[in-house]
């Protein structure tokens, strides 16, 4: 059980960074393998994995504006200047982005980092809202992938014996 959770940590992990590593189909595959872990187990060990890229993602466009050109750098002040009087909504932003993926929590990540959102406020929001996607994602999987389990391990064996 360990290792099948430490794995999804490490995979969802690899999937922050490599989008064609889908960590919705990894986290409905664990819930439906080991549904004695339950929801809450899968949901915590997904939103570690994706978090932990995610926030390095954040972390290094959070330190690579201070390395542009001026000329750059005041343009991005400018664009960051309105967002520091909305912090809720940046907030928002950030947390229906985890939890919905529209926009791209990849590019919301770095987005966030380089107008200066608090790194605080970043990880927290962003947690809540994976956590609650990665949740519905492991109920869904716990509801429905065990009988769908069911059906293809009566069907490949037939498939492959046949």
């Amino acid at each position: 059980m360990l290792e099948i959770l430490g794995g999804l940590v490490v995979a969802t992990a690899v999937s922050g960074v490599l989008p064609i590593v889908n960590a919705e189909l990894l986290v409905v595959t664990a819930a439906a393998a080991l549904p004695a872990v339950g929801v809450p187990l899968v949901a915590i060990a997904s939103t570690v994995g994706q978090m932990s890229t995610k926030f390095s993602l954040f972390a290094v466009a959070r330190w690579a504006p201070s390395r542009l050109p001026v000329k750059a750098r005041r343009a991005l002040d400018r664009a960051a200047r309105p967002l520091e009087q909305r912090d809720g909504a940046v907030s928002s932003l950030v947390f229906a982005s985890a939890a919905t993926g529209i926009p791209p929590f990849y590019g919301v990540s770095l987005a966030a980092g380089a107008l200066g959102v608090k790194p605080v406020s970043f990880l927290a929001t962003g947690s809540l809202g994976r956590l609650a996607r990665f949740a519905v994602l492991a109920w869904l999987g716990q509801r429905v992938g065990s009988e769908a389990l069911e059906m293809f391990a009566g069907v490949i064996p037939a498939v492959v014996g046949g």
